[in-house]
């Protein structure tokens, strides 16, 4: 069963405030949301359970940690070999993130490092991958929304 939230119902209220802080306590989401405290916990666990909510994370302040090179590599693959390649691409500890796209490019890989020298050798090293034709790499200078 599909379960659909509309944007103006209660539950899609409930899920941006949740987007927020998830920590807010149930009776303040009710306060926001304008329902008792009740029907925020079931709606909260019907979300859950129809995978609409999938989990909860901690935001992390980028400052505090090592990892300060961030970047983009778009992947072109070769078609009968793409798999194998996303096999050997998840095996680098760099990439953070692999997602399939449309248009030009195959696959978008999201790499952190500690330093430029690191970054370059996750590139090196994704490069060297069977499969891969050709790769476009952009650096993310900066966040202006998210984290």
């Amino acid at each position: 069963m599909v379960y659909n939230v509309r944007e103006d119902s209660s539950d899609y209220k409930i899920i941006q405030i949740l987007k927020k802080n998830a920590r807010l306590p149930i009776s303040s989401i009710s306060q926001e949301v304008g329902v008792s405290r009740v029907t925020v916990q079931k709606k909260i666990q019907k979300l859950e359970e129809n995978g609409i909510i999938t989990g909860y994370t901690a935001k992390l302040n980028s400052d505090s940690f090592s990892h300060k090179v961030k970047g983009w590599i778009l992947i072109n693959a070769e078609a009968n070999k793409e798999e194998k390649a996303i096999k050997s691409m998840m095996k680098l500890p760099e990439i953070t993130g692999l997602y399939t796209t449309n248009g030009k490019w195959d696959l978008a890989a999201e790499i952190t490092s500690t330093s430029l020298e690191g970054f370059d050798r996750a590139i090196s090293a994704l490069r060297s991958i069977n499969g891969v034709l050709e790769t476009e790499t952009s650096l993310l200078l900066s966040s202006r929304i998210g984290e």
